[in-house]
């Protein structure tokens, strides 16, 4: 990011969005057409679990409904669903801004609330609504019919697009239950101000007065661009004499708070950082781009007053052990307490920390829980569940914080061949993660987890009481939308349901909430897979259904089970009565953590729909193998023949750290000399497909990537962890037949401007055709490229679409809407691609300095945005 100023392109790992397209995706691009269109930003668990108090699955659901009657008159409805969670601030950001508006008791006074995340947060708002309309000039489209929203901040970044839009409509009074009206009214209130809110002063923080950031950067001008910003030397967070200098002391199993010491991630004195990365996993990112916009003041600490955890978890046994908690710090959520030990040496330097767990309280309702009610499946409390369908819960969101060692131990691996492919296949991410043996702690960038605890959570260790839990990975689509052929939200209710009984009679039900998408191989990947499937009309034949998703993706299944205990150890618990899985790899590391199963349940076969059948019969099958599926032969690929990845270490082995492994010298990506040496020619912008090219963001040749990145966003560092543990093989490319989209989006005129769109790569779904003319100078020199975007065919079946049939206020037409609620769609997911230069003009900055902050405020995150100008 700094010492490549010569690339161009970035594929920053943030999460990307998914488009929902209902109706005739022809129509979109004609002016004439209706077409509705609903740009919708995630808020998860008020979706997911439907919040009663939040109106953002209400606000989704009349999306849908909208883009049904657009549908159903001959047009088009787009739901363009952006993973920006919390205001683009992160998950845990988010619950410390509840516990503090709780205790303000704030109603909807914009000023006060906004104050109060500012307080918190350092911002109000990251999102980046300049890029919003990027997804809507990629399909072609210049006129909304009807702009489903009631915010000023999208409908002047769509205008300023240059995209009419005919009318807006909000979300009707009639559909606001009164738990919900507060909510509503501060959104109103807060669509008649601008997006960009002025930096709040940040008082009382109990982290130490503010300091400036020192800077990373140092040196005299000088341009590596013709007609690119001039930039300074970088000093690398590589090296142990500009970067981490004195590391504050952390051991990582002490028994005692003050010998434990705080983890370090913060980028206010980076001299004393004890890790590598930083805090929010990808939401750095935006948070980077605000303090380039000057949103956010990096000089100012974060007041966390009234923040801190609403229950008290710990501290246990198992936190004491080095081996036992290695995924998750087990002290984050009582760090920035003003009297915490484990954080008075960083107090005494003036050292800020910030807490990577929060603990906040919520209340869920969701639609099948209020039918197993009225069913009689599960009767009201008043407490735990209340009449209507509201369960009460805590929940607890936990940021990644590995501890380099005891992963490598979990995962029978050798330290440092751990960090060499955490550091190559991420494409050169965190440098120190092998120049810097002696930091044994990394923030991934990747998405955390969420417990929801549904009880009396001072039960949960305890062996005697009642415990049910509840492992979920995230299928969002699947489990927000409602698909009718999956399994994900019938095992999620199901599961709530046990928690609601446990707690009942006297216990805890959780719900551990992993956010591994797609076995962890990200969306897009999910999506071409869907379509490989399709035409192969697999069924729910295991080794078929795998050898699929290796075929396509490299592996079948990268998530870490292996890791899948620790919230459980961070929790205290030794004995879980009841265990809802059909797993068995996680039955297995459970067990292998030293916790005992009293009994699993399956979800019942009286729940599971026709449609879904075929889904849980693959669940159960695959249930009975291995988690850690051989690597199959990837053939027939259009991607050139296999060619072993070209490493990016050399050098005799240098040890660092007593005790720690060896490790070699670094070929440091920011090194032309070494890395992207002869990147292929991209022009964004340019008509013609072979004057265009494609991004090379693959890791198979990388004398020739032209982009800073790699693909799959979050997920790439679970890939990398799937190579170290031999999963996949990285020498052969993917295999991509069968996976092209389903219809045909574009090219339109908005592709062949390089300032329209800047945020994705308009040609990403076509680059993997083998006689593509984008890729054809990759395909003469054998280099491997791969689709960023995904079309695929989807069917939703949300409760509340059920509801509306029923209600009339939608009717079913056999095709766009069916009997039962299911709607007929097309789906896009999309990588975010930045194009940087045009990034930077987008957000009116100067490149130099927007590349910068994307490095500094990141901790360090891919040197080559300075350094390479031509990237």
């Amino acid at each position: 990011l700094v010492t490549r100023a010569d690339l161009e392109i970035f594929l920053p790992p943030i999460n990307g969005l998914t488009i929902y397209m209902v109706g005739d995706v022809a129509t979109i691009p004609d002016p004439d057409a209706p077409l509705v269109v609903r740009l919708h930003d995630e808020s998860y668990d008020a979706e997911l679990f439907g919040s009663h108090a939040s109106t953002g699955r209400l606000w989704l659901v009349y999306g849908i409904e909208e883009c049904v009657r657009a549908a159903q008159a001959g047009g088009c409805g787009l739901i363009v669903y952006a993973r920006q969670e919390g205001n683009a601030l992160g998950e845990v950001a988010k619950f410390l801004v509840h516990n503090a508006r709780a205790k303000s008791q704030q109603g909807s006074d914009v000023r006060q609330r906004e104050e109060e995340t500012e307080r918190v947060t350092g911002a109000a708002d990251v999102r980046l609504y300049e890029l919003c309309a990027d997804p809507l000039l990629w399909l072609g489209i210049s006129r909304i019919h009807t702009f489903v929203t009631s915010s000023g901040a999208k409908t002047r970044a769509v205008q300023a697009a240059g995209i009419e839009i005919i009318k807006t409509v909000k979300l009707p009074a009639s559909l606001l239950p009164p738990s919900a009206i507060a909510e509503a009214n501060f959104k109103e209130e807060r669509s008649k101000g601008s997006f960009s809110n002025p930096v709040s002063p940040l008082v009382g923080s109990n982290n130490g007065p503010p300091v400036p950031p020192a800077p990373l950067l140092e040196g005299p001008a000088s341009p590596r661009r013709s007609g690119a910003p001039a930039h300074r030397f970088i000093s690398l967070t590589s090296h142990a004499a500009q970067f981490s200098v004195s590391p504050l002391p952390v051991r990582w199993g002490a028994a005692e708070p003050a010998s434990r010491g705080a983890v370090v991630a913060t980028l206010a004195h980076p001299q004393h950082r004890n890790a590598i990365g930083t805090h929010n996993g990808p939401y750095a990112v935006y948070r980077a781009v605000g303090i380039a916009k000057q949103i956010i003041d990096p000089s100012r600490p974060l007041d966390l007053q009234s923040t801190e955890p609403v229950v008290t978890i710990g501290p246990y046994p198992s936190w004491y052990n080095a081996d036992a908690i290695v995924a998750l710090d087990p002290w984050g959520a009582m760090v920035s307490a003003p009297d915490s030990a484990l954080s008075a040496a960083a107090r005494a330097r003036g050292v800020s920390v910030q807490p990577s767990i929060a603990i906040s309280r919520f209340e869920a309702r969701m639609p099948e829980i209020v039918e197993a009610l009225r069913e009689g499946r599960l009767s009201a409390d008043g407490t735990i569940l209340r009449e209507g369908g509201v369960v009460s819960c805590i929940k607890a969101s936990i940021e990644p914080v590995w501890h380099l060692p005891g992963i490598a131990r979990r995962f029978k691996l050798d330290e440092e061949a751990l960090r060499r492919k955490l550091f190559e296949h991420t494409g050169g991410m965190f440098p120190e993660l092998v120049t810097r043996a002696d930091l044994e702690i990394f923030l991934p960038p990747i998405n955390g987890l969420t417990i929801y605890m549904v009880g009396d959570v001072a039960t949960i260790p305890d062996p005697d009481a009642p415990l049910v839990v509840r492992l979920h990975d995230e299928s969002y689509d699947a489990e927000l939308f409602g698909s009718h052929a999956s399994t994900g939200r019938l095992w999620l209710v199901y599961g709530i349901e046990e928690c609601v009984r446990a707690a009942q009679a006297g216990g805890c039900g959780l719900i551990v909430y992993a956010r591994q998408e797609g076995n962890a191989l990200g969306e897009v990947a999910k999506f071409l897979v869907h379509n490989a499937r399709a035409k192969s009309q697999q069924g729910s034949d295991v080794r078929q259904r795998e050898e699929e998703t290796e075929r396509v993706t490299g592996a079948a299944d990268v998530r870490l089970y292996e890791l899948c205990a620790d919230p459980l150890l961070w929790l205290g618990i030794s004995r879980i009565h009841t265990f809802v899985t059909s797993s068995g790899a996680k039955t297995r590391a459970v067990q292998a953590a030293g916790i005992e199963i009293i009994k699993t349940v399956k979800l019942p076969a009286s729940l599971l729909p026709p449609s879904a059948i075929a889904e849980a019969n693959f669940k159960e099958e695959r249930s009975k193998g291995s988690f850690s599926n051989p690597v199959s032969p990837l053939v027939g690929s259009n991607n050139g023949p296999p060619v072993p990845p070209a490493p990016l270490l050399e050098g005799p082995a240098s040890p660092r750290r007593s005790g720690a492994p060896a490790h070699r010298f670094i070929s440091l990506t920011s090194h032309a000399a070494q890395f992207s040496v002869s990147p292929l020619p991209v022009r964004w912008g340019a008509a013609e497909p072979a004057s265009r090219g494609a991004v090379v963001a693959t890791l198979a040749h990388p004398q020739h990537r032209n982009a800073i990145g790699t693909h799959n966003g979050p997920y790439a560092v679970y890939r990398a962890v799937g190579i170290a543990k031999q999963i996949i093989d990285p020498s052969r490319p993917l295999d991509l037949q069968s996976t092209e989209p389903v219809v045909t989006i574009g090219p339109y005129p908005s592709w062949y401007n390089a300032d329209a769109i800047v945020a994705l790569d308009p040609w990403g779904a076509m680059v993997s055709a083998p006689d593509s003319a984008l890729s054809a100078a990759a395909r003469a020199r054998g280099v491997s490229v791969q689709p960023s975007i995904a079309i695929s065919r989807f069917e939703a079946r949300m409760p509340e679409i059920v509801e509306a049939l029923r209600e009339g206020r939608l009717s079913a037409d056999g095709t766009i809407l069916r009997e039962g609620g299911v709607v007929s769609c097309i789906k896009a997911s999309i990588e975010p691609v930045w194009h940087l230069p045009g990034i930077a003009r987008r957000f009116k900055l100067d490149e130099e300095a927007l590349r910068r902050k994307l490095f500094e405020h990141t901790g360090g995150m891919f040197p080559e945005l300075v350094t390479r100008a031509d990237l």
